[in-house]
């Protein structure tokens, strides 16, 4: 399979021409401590990792066998959701240009990974792993973050179904299963607030 087929249609509409305030739309709330720009920026960063992480030097000494154990071993790490907001928040400090910053990251990075093999290694901060495997934590970022910016836009939430399924799948492995399996079958309900990524 190629691994070009992993990362979703990341073309985010958030057209501010198309939206409730205009180009104010991009100073409206958007997920947790951050703005619409800043959690565009973020988002955006599910792209530029790739990049970056393509040419890094080796950082951690670790083998991420695959991208739930990705998430676990980033999870794990009680520092993690605080350094993300602050680096959503600088993210976006540096994004002026949301909408062709967006269409030319998107441009660059999907050539960059149609041109990667899937075995490739890739040196992540958790530690290295398959390229197809990291690819796969990428397109669920995209994903995740293209229902959140859709939501704090007013736009109808949209997914494509492939992206969907592989979303759902790895976010399903990361809960535990007995309480999962309960609630989606009506024996049971998940408590309240339950997050698989905290």
């Amino acid at each position: 399979m190629s691994a070009v087929s992993d990362i979703p249609n990341a073309d985010v509409n958030i057209n501010a021409d198309q939206n409730p305030g205009g180009a104010g739309v991009w100073e409206l709330p958007g997920l947790g401590v951050w703005t619409v720009r800043e959690l565009t920026a973020h988002t955006l960063r599910a792209l530029t990792t790739i990049e970056r992480y393509l040419v890094a030097e080796p950082a951690v000494d670790r083998l991420i066998v695959d991208a739930i154990d990705y998430y676990r071993v980033a999870l794990a790490d009680s520092r993690v959701h605080a350094s993300v907001a602050e680096r959503g928040r600088a993210a976006g400090a540096e994004l002026t240009d949301p909408l062709g910053e967006s269409e030319a990251t998107i441009e660059r990075v999907l050539a960059l990974v149609a041109s990667t093999a899937d075995d490739d290694v890739v040196e992540t901060s958790a530690g290295k792993m398959m390229f197809i495997e990291y690819l796969a934590t990428r397109a669920t970022e995209l994903g995740l973050h293209t229902l959140d910016i859709q939501r704090a836009t007013g736009q109808l939430p949209d997914l494509a179904p492939a992206t969907s399924s592989m979303v759902v799948g790895l976010m399903a492995a990361l809960a535990e299963p007995i309480m999962l399996l309960s609630a989606l079958t009506g024996r049971g309900a998940m408590p309240p607030d339950y997050n698989v990524l905290r």
